[in-house]
C-alpha cells in the first residue's frame, strides 16, 4: 500500500530529513512539502493525502491550530522536539507521535501503524452505510439512502437529504473520494448523485426530486452502466 503524504514543519532541516526518510520507505509517496500550516490548509482544500507529517510549534498557525482548521482530517503523525506536547497531541486522535531527532527505525514504526489504520478505514469505509458532515461545528449523521444529491457551490458544498439541505466546507473532490460506495456517482463537475434516487433521464440531464441535474458527455457512458437498463 502506497500512501501520499504531505510533510509540514518551519525547519529546513526538518523537512530534509523527513523528505530523505520518505524517499528510503517504499510505501510513502510525499506529494507536498511545506514550511508553514497556512500553506498546508490551502493545499488540502483542493487535495487529499493519506498522512501529514506535522511540526506543532511553527509560526502563525501551530500544529494544534491546524487540526482545528482542516476541513477533512487526514492521519497525523507529529513531529517535534518537545515531548511535553505527546499529551495533548494524542487528544487529537492522532496515530503517531515522533520526537525529535526522529530515528528511522521508529519512523518505519510509525508508518506501519499508518498503514494499518488506513487498511481498517479502507474495510470501514468499503462497508459504511452513513457519513458524518461537519456542519456549523458539529457533526451530523446521515444516512447514505438519505442523500439525494451533492451539489458544488464554490468553496462549499450543498448536500441534498430526503428531509434537509447542508452546507459544509469542502470539494467535490474530496467527497467522491471519502465516500468510496458504488451508490455515488459524480456525473458532472458540479454533481454527485445517488444512483438510487434517480427518477428519469432525458438526453444530458437526470431528475432527482424535481431537480434537474446535468450530465456531462465524459460521465454519461460510466452512468448509463451502471444502470440495470432492459
Amino acid at each position: 500500500m502506497i500512501l501520499d503524504c504531505m510533510i509540514v514543519d518551519d525547519e529546513i532541516m526538518a523537512r530534509k530529513s523527513l523528505g530523505r526518510f520518505c524517499e528510503i520507505c517504499e510505501n510513502l509517496n510525499v506529494v507536498q512539502i511545506c514550511e508553514n500550516a497556512n500553506d498546508a490548509l490551502v493545499y488540502l482544500t483542493e487535495h487529499s493525502v493519506d498522512l501529514v507529517f506535522l511540526d506543532i510549534e511553527m509560526p502563525e498557525l501551530s500544529g494544534f491550530d491546524f487540526l482545528e482548521q482542516v476541513v477533512t482530517l487526514p492521519q497525523i503523525i507529529f513531529t517535534t522536539s518537545k515531548a511535553e506536547y505527546a499529551y495533548e497531541a494524542f487528544e487529537y486522535s492522532i496515530t503517531d507521535f515522533l520526537k525529535k531527532p526522529i530515528n528511522f527505525s521508529r519512523f518505519q514504526r510509525a508508518v506501519e501503524k499508518a498503514i494499518e489504520v488506513k487498511n481498517n478505514n479502507n474495510y470501514y469505509r468499503a462497508n459504511a452505510k452513513e457519513v458524518y458532515l461537519k456542519v456549523e461545528g458539529k457533526y451530523v449523521r446521515v444516512a447514505y439512502d438519505d442523500i439525494l444529491y451533492f451539489e458544488n457551490a464554490g468553496d462549499y458544498v450543498k448536500v441534498k437529504t430526503t428531509e434537509n439541505s447542508y452546507i459544509i466546507y469542502s470539494t467535490l473532490k474530496n467527497i467522491d473520494t471519502k465516500l468510496n460506495s458504488p451508490q455515488f456517482l459524480k456525473v458532472h463537475r458540479s454533481f454527485i448523485v445517488n444512483l438510487n434516487k434517480i427518477e428519469d433521464i432525458e438526453e444530458g440531464t437526470l431528475v432527482i426530486k424535481e431537480k434537474v441535474i446535468p450530465i456531462s458527455r465524459a460521465n454519461k457512458s460510466v452512468l448509463m452502466n451502471k444502470l440495470n437498463i432492459l
